[in-house]
C-alpha cells in the first residue's frame, strides 16, 4: 500500500471564472513532468491541481517529489502488483504492471472544480482514478482528456488484447485527445478518437539555453552512454553483443535493474564497458556532459525521453525507429537508425561515429534545435491551452443547450 500524505487540498472555486482550471492525474510526479507542471502553475491565466496515485513506482529509483510548486494531492491507493497477467509479453523480465486502486479519488477533484481533467500516467485506459473521473464528467461538468503514450505492442499480452473492446469505449467517451506524438495520434484515432481533437504533446523536459561543451579529455576514445533501466525492453543484450564487436570506444551504462549482473559479466570481459549504476540529478547530467553519443536500442518506447535528455549535452543519438524516436530523429540529419535486434547494425553504426567527429557534432547540434523548436515546455503549453479551450468552450454550449431546453 503506499503512503498517504496529508495536503491542504485548494478551496473550491465557482464557474466562471477567467482562469482555466486544470486537473491532472498520474500514477506519481515524474523528474520529466515537474518541469512542464510548474511552467502551467506560474501561468496567470490558469489554475493547476495534478493528483498522483503513489509517491513513486515500485520499478524507479526516483526519489519521490516534494515540496512541489503547484497544488498537489497523493491519494491514499491500495498497489496491486499484475505482473503475472502480463502473458505473451515476450520478456523474461516484467515491469510498469502495478494497478493502483485509490480509496477515495473524486473529493480533490470535486473540491477544486476543474474545466478539464487530464488522465495521464501509465496504464491510462486501466487505472481506476483515471476511469472514476470519466464516469463523473458529466455529473460535475468536466471535460476529460487523456495524455496518451500508447497502447499498441509489438507482442500485446493477452489481458491487454481482452481489453482492447474497453480501451475503444474509453478513448470514444473522452472529449479529446493529447499525444506524445504522431504514431500516438494515428493510435488513438485508430482507437476511436476523433482526429481533429488530438493533439501532439510530448512529456518533456526544459531545454537547456545553451548545450553543455565542458567535455573531459579523453585521448581519442569515443565515450557511448546507455541510459535506462537494466531491462530486456530497452535493447541492452542486443547493444552488449554489438559493442564486443567494436573496435575502440567506450560504453558506459546508467542505470539498475535485473539485468544488471548481465552488465556487471559484461564489463568484467571487456575493460572499455563501465557500470555506472543509478543515478540522477547533477550526477546523470555529467554523465551526458562526459559522453559523445548516446544509444537506445530500445525493442520499444512509448516515447523516448532519454532522447531530450541527451540533448542538453549536444550528443548525437544512435537509435531503433520506435514511437518518439522516429519522431525526433531524422536518419543522418539529428541522428542515425538501426534496425531492432541487430547487433551488426548497431556496431556499424558505432564505428561510424567512432570515425568521424564532424557527423557526431552536426547530428548533435541538429537534433538539440528541433527538440527545442518542437517539443520544449514553452512550445507544449500553447497547444494544451487551444485544446482545453475548446473542450471548454463545448462543455459551455452544451450546459446552454440543456438549461434552455423546453420541459418535457
Amino acid at each position: 500500500m503506499s503512503a498517504s500524505i496529508d495536503l491542504v487540498q485548494p478551496p473550491p472555486a465557482p464557474r466562471g471564472d477567467a482562469e482555466l482550471r486544470i486537473a491532472v492525474i498520474v500514477n506519481m510526479v515524474a523528474p520529466y513532468t515537474k518541469p512542464l507542471f510548474e511552467c502551467l502553475a506560474r501561468r496567470d491565466d490558469c489554475r493547476l491541481l495534478v493528483v498522483s496515485e503513489t509517491p513513486m513506482e515500485r520499478d524507479r529509483r526516483w526519489a519521490p517529489e516534494v515540496d512541489l510548486p503547484f497544488d498537489h494531492v497523493l491519494l491514499d491507493s491500495w498497489t496491486l502488483d499484475l505482473s503475472r497477467l502480463a502473458i505473451g509479453s515476450g520478456f523474461r523480465t516484467r515491469f510498469d504492471t502495478y494497478l493502483y486502486v485509490p480509496k477515495r479519488l473524486l473529493g480533490p477533484l470535486v473540491n477544486f472544480a476543474p474545466d478539464v481533467v487530464v488522465a495521464g500516467g501509465g496504464g491510462i485506459w486501466s487505472s481506476p482514478a483515471n476511469i472514476a473521473a470519466l464516469a463523473a464528467r458529466r455529473r460535475h461538468g468536466w471535460g476529460f482528456v487523456p495524455w496518451w503514450g500508447s497502447f499498441t505492442r509489438p507482442h500485446p499480452t493477452l489481458p491487454r488484447r481482452l481489453a482492447d473492446p474497453w480501451v475503444r469505449t474509453f478513448m470514444r467517451a473522452s472529449d479529446a485527445w493529447l499525444v506524445y506524438g504522431s504514431r500516438q495520434a494515428q493510435d488513438v484515432v485508430e482507437l476511436g478518437a476523433d482526429r481533429e481533437r488530438v493533439v501532439v504533446a510530448p512529456i518533456t523536459p526544459l531545454v537547456p539555453e545553451a548545450p553543455a561543451r565542458d567535455r573531459a579529455p579523453t585521448a581519442g576514445t569515443t565515450r557511448y552512454l546507455f541510459v535506462g533501466r537494466l531491462i530486456e525492453r530497452k535493447g541492452l543484450d542486443v547493444l552488449l553483443e554489438a559493442f564486443s564487436g567494436v573496435d575502440g570506444g567506450e560504453l558506459r551504462i546508467a542505470g539498475d535493474g535485473p539485468l544488471r549482473a548481465t552488465v556487471e559479466a559484461a564489463a568484467a570481459r571487456d575493460p572499455r564497458i563501465h557500470l555506472i549504476g543509478h543515478v540522477t540529478g547533477q550526477t546523470l547530467a555529467r554523465a551526458y556532459r562526459e559522453a559523445d553519443v548516446l544509444v537506445v536500442p530500445s525493442l520499444y518506447e512509448p516515447w523516448g525521453l532519454v532522447v531530450h535528455e541527451g540533448l542538453a549535452a549536444g550528443l548525437p543519438v544512435i537509435a531503433t525507429r520506435d514511437n518518439g524516436t522516429e519522431e525526433q530523429i531524422a536518419d543522418g540529419e539529428t541522428g542515425l537508425f538501426v534496425p531492432h535486434h541487430d547487433p551488426g547494425a548497431i556496431a556499424a553504426g558505432i564505428q561510424r561515429l567512432i570515425a568521424n567527429p564532424r557527423l557526431r557534432q552536426r547530428l548533435g547540434d541538429n537534433l538539440r534545435r528541433k527538440v527545442a523548436r518542437e517539443y520544449s515546455v514553452a512550445a507544449l503549453i500553447p497547444q494544451w491551452e487551444r485544446l482545453f479551450d475548446e473542450v471548454c468552450t463545448e462543455h459551455d454550449a452544451r450546459h446552454v443547450r440543456a438549461d434552455t431546453r423546453p420541459p418535457q
